[in-house]
């Protein structure tokens, strides 16, 4: 009796902390942190592709979209959300040269882009350490996640400047469940 009592209360302990950690881990997110470097499981949603990692949240009120790119360059990263090509992509490209940020909003069209119409980043951070450049941003997710899945893009180039072509590209359907 003593045993099956001993092993009941067992089971009901093991239970019942299950259920206050998978309370702690609902109750504890936190948001990604905009400093420019993409941490191991930062993201909710991470895919690698020719050499470029992109990253992924959305806030848990669905309001606010956290997005990562890392690209092995010294030039510079875009990210592009809305659109599984350029045309039509709210696309922020950026570089660091030398300790000198520079990030820019711009609009995908056809197989080019121009400066955004109206700011919508929240906020951004872009860092390059040992041929690597990281860029994040924050945006609203308002108008991007329609349907199961945030369209983006993903790219980076060999130079310091908003022009140049890219050397790498990745496209992805982050599932709204993933990214969350």
């Amino acid at each position: 009796m003593i045993r099956r009592l001993s092993s009941a209360l067992f089971v009901l302990a093991a239970f019942l902390t299950g259920f206050g950690l998978q309370a702690q881990e609902a109750g504890s997110w936190a948001a990604p942190k905009t400093d420019g470097v993409l941490s191991a499981g930062e993201y909710r949603y991470e895919k690698t592709a020719s050499g470029i990692t992109l990253g992924v949240t959305l806030s848990p009120d669905g309001k606010t979209l956290f997005v990562a790119v890392r690209a092995p360059t010294a030039g510079w990263v875009a990210a592009g959300i809305g659109s599984l090509k350029m045309n039509g992509a709210f696309m922020v490209i950026a570089y660091d040269a030398n300790g000198a940020p520079t990030v820019s909003e711009q609009t995908g069209k056809g197989h080019g882009h121009s400066p955004n119409a109206t700011n919508k980043l929240a906020a951004s951070a872009v860092r390059e350490s040992d041929g690597v450049t990281t860029l994040e941003l924050v945006v609203p997710a308002a108008g991007y996640t329609e349907g199961n899945a945030i369209k983006l893009i993903a790219a980076y180039g060999k130079a310091d400047n908003l022009t140049s072509m890219h050397r790498g590209f990745l496209s992805a359907e982050a599932p709204l469940s993933a990214a969350r």
